[in-house]
């Protein structure tokens, strides 16, 4: 419950309720708890649908449509509970918004500007609350720098977002639904993907360190976050599994140390989650059969 009501506040609430709402209709609800969740999604996914918003609205409704449609199609075809079915329907529905953004004639540049101009409202407001407030003009400035940075990085987020709320709906459809398909997700601290995935790390990487075309170091760097935060959340995983005995006011206090040196803990947690391709800290270290990689 925490971990939906912390998405809805940080994420569009219709990449979980659009596919959570296509989940129990293939699986022929028959209950009242079913027929509920499956029309207040399905309405209000089409309200937000509806609404007038900038370029940055109008691609993530465009994503929203394509991200359902790939993720229903793909469960019908072979369901899953792994985390690559999400990271494949993600992949799937973005090649499908190229395209649409392309059939459009909405290249990258007028994207960029387009998502800046639908932060220019909350840049204009931050600025003034700091500015009032007191705070140093290059402290303004750098946060008209990160907002332009979201802009560029909007791909990124928007696939994390998918991501995350495609687990979610996966993880409540199976709470929800009498005959659910597939199986529910495994617990976090079994987290995992195929190793393969660390190519793309590799690419995006070199994406952004070599000198190449504006458009591809952007992609690279929209990739590579996407893999970093894939990987991050890995290592934390595989520290959860491995920590599984610290008493609780240890853990409390790891964590408030953890908020102040988040930069620090978030790139260890990535490179932990990339060690883990190689190392398996979890089966290492668990009795012959886990029975929980998500790969």
């Amino acid at each position: 419950m925490l971990a939906l009501a912390g998405y809805l506040l940080l994420a569009p609430p219709v990449f979980v309720f659009g596919p959570l709402a296509g989940l129990l209709l293939l699986s022929r609800p028959a209950t009242v708890r079913e027929w509920a969740w499956l029309l207040a999604g399905a309405a209000w996914s089409a309200l937000w649908l509806q609404e007038v918003g900038g370029m940055g609205a109008q691609v993530t409704r465009a994503a929203a449509v394509f991200l359902t449609g790939t993720f229903l199609a793909l469960t019908l075809w072979q369901p899953s509970n792994g985390v690559g079915r999400a990271v494949a329907a993600t992949a799937g529905a973005g090649a499908a918004l190229v395209f649409w953004m392309r059939g459009l004639g909405l290249g990258w540049s007028r994207f960029v500007s387009g998502v800046d101009h639908d932060l220019a409202a909350y840049q204009t407001a931050i600025r003034e609350q700091w500015r009032s407030a007191g705070a140093p003009q290059e402290l303004i400035d750098q946060a008209g720098a990160m907002m332009h940075s979201v802009s560029q990085l909007y791909p990124g987020l928007l696939a994390i977002a998918a991501i995350a709320g495609l687990r979610l709906a996966w993880a409540w459809y199976h709470r929800l639904a009498i005959r659910p398909l597939g199986t529910p997700p495994v617990p976090f601290r079994a987290f995992g993907f195929n190793d393969q995935l660390v190519w793309g790390w590799v690419a995006a990487l070199g994406l952004t360190l070599i000198p190449v075309p504006e458009p591809w170091r952007l992609v690279g760097a929209n990739v590579l976050l996407v893999l970093g935060v894939l990987y991050a959340a890995r290592g934390l995983a595989v520290f959860l599994a491995q920590s599984g005995r610290v008493a609780g006011p240890v853990g409390v206090v790891l964590a408030l140390i953890a908020m102040f040196l988040l930069p620090f803990v978030v790139g260890g947690l990535t490179l932990l989650g990339l060690a883990d391709t190689w190392l398996d800290f979890r089966r290492r270290s668990s009795t012959p059969t886990t029975g929980g990689f998500d790969r």
